[in-house]
């Protein structure tokens, strides 16, 4: 009997744990989970583990500095990457991964030819969201944020996380020159 009562609460555990995981399972990707498809299956990328990345993307859902709602970052490494191909293959990834809301506002080449970046934005309500994806012969990053352009703006003017200033209004204050330059001036 013990033993039916066990397996009951752990079928229903189980099945409870799919029913909330496979809707999310289920549905479209998105477009950073596009891009994360593209470098793994054309660069053989492979994902690298952030380890407590989860604790700083909490604190900035709680802290919100400078306007920022929500974060993420995936890091890829040992990409197989032609610099022949590259760019162009990129610029096709990120238009057929970034619908017609996404704005592309930044494309950087760099002047060694192996770096890329991207950059997309959109409006989301009040919210901006952003993305900056990076790529070079080695590695590559797909960066997302969502801010509040307001909340930005007052930082910028501003600057302050938990009611400290991080701005210096103080007047310059004099620098003291180096021992050296204090005795020649003598």
């Amino acid at each position: 009997m013990r033993q039916s009562k066990r397996l009951m609460i752990a079928s229903m555990i189980l099945l409870g744990a799919f029913a909330v995981t496979a809707p999310a399972s289920l549905a479209k990707p998105n477009e950073f989970d596009r891009i994360a498809s593209h470098l793994k299956a054309k660069y053989k990328a492979k994902k690298v583990s952030l380890g407590f990345l989860w604790l700083a993307r909490a604190a900035v859902k709680v802290i919100r500095p400078a306007g920022v709602k929500s974060f993420d970052m995936t890091l890829y490494k040992d990409l197989n990457v032609s610099l022949d191909s590259l760019d162009t293959e990129m610029q096709d990834a990120m238009r057929a991964s970034f619908g017609p809301e996404w704005s592309s506002v930044l494309r950087i080449r760099a002047n060694n030819q192996s770096d890329r970046v991207y950059m997309y934005l959109r409006e989301d309500g009040k919210n901006v969201k952003i993305a900056l994806v990076t790529v070079n012969t080695e590695n590559a990053a797909v960066i997302r944020a969502t801010f509040s352009p307001e909340k930005l703006a007052e930082f910028i003017n501003d600057p302050k996380i938990f009611g400290i200033s991080l701005a210096n209004r103080d007047t310059p204050k004099q620098i003291d020159p180096p021992p050296a330059e204090a005795d020649k001036q003598k």
